[in-house]
């Protein structure tokens, strides 16, 4: 008996995603994406915003590399994971223009603490600053 009804075709779920910064997307499944719907990678609708078809990928003109920052979220189960390297005005305006939770900004904004990973049930691992 063939099954193919129960067939997924996992090429199909794939996603690629490129900034003006990379020359190679990344590439990862939609229903990673799809998880997290109040954000804009994880929200189909709002993606497709972005969708570039003579490419097959979806391109967004924002902060070069910081995609690779953002797509963290996703990897790693809702944890952000923030080795920021970009002024605290940039990584805010990303965080919004992505659709992030204003706690999750708020907790990556402080200005006295840096944070090696969120979790979403708002425990942090934090290391404070020596100044």
């Amino acid at each position: 008996m063939m099954y193919e009804e129960n067939y997924y075709n996992q090429d199909s779920d794939l996603v690629k995603i490129n900034d003006s910064s990379q020359s190679n997307p990344i590439i990862i499944y939609a229903h990673q994406l799809n998880q997290y719907y109040h954000t804009l990678l994880g929200n189909p609708f709002e993606r497709l915003k972005y969708y570039d078809s003579s490419i097959e990928q979806y391109h967004f003109y924002r902060t070069p590399g910081i995609i690779n920052y953002i797509i963290t979220y996703y990897l790693y189960h809702g944890c952000l994971l923030t080795e920021i390297h970009y002024p605290v005005e940039i990584l805010y305006d990303e965080l919004v223009f992505f659709g992030f939770n204003i706690q999750i900004i708020y907790d990556i904004i402080s200005n006295c603490i840096t944070i090696d990973y969120y979790i979403p049930s708002g425990k942090l691992n934090i290391i404070l600053l020596q100044i």
